[in-house]
């Protein structure tokens, strides 16, 4: 199974790096799993009221290759964009 990692990027594009990253069965899979934990992060950043919060979710392969970038405005409900 290969393994991908979920990067997030802040506002002040700082990057904290996922060391672990998940086996999953594919990008699809990963994908899903990366807007859960943007959706998570957003929540937090609301209830705390962040300075820099999340604006993308990176997830990359285990070369380090980026496969996508997620914004987190897109991980929203469709009346919160």
């Amino acid at each position: 199974m290969p393994k991908f990692f979920i990067n997030f990027r802040n506002a002040n594009k700082i990057v904290a790096k996922d060391e672990i990253g998940i086996d999953v069965h594919g990008p699809k899979e990963a994908r899903a799993a990366a807007v859960d934990s943007a959706r998570e992060i957003l929540a937090d950043n609301i209830k705390g009221a962040a300075r820099t919060p999340l604006e993308a979710v990176i997830v990359t392969d285990e070369s380090g290759r980026t496969l996508m970038t997620i914004l987190a405005k897109d991980v929203l409900p469709e009346p919160l964009k």
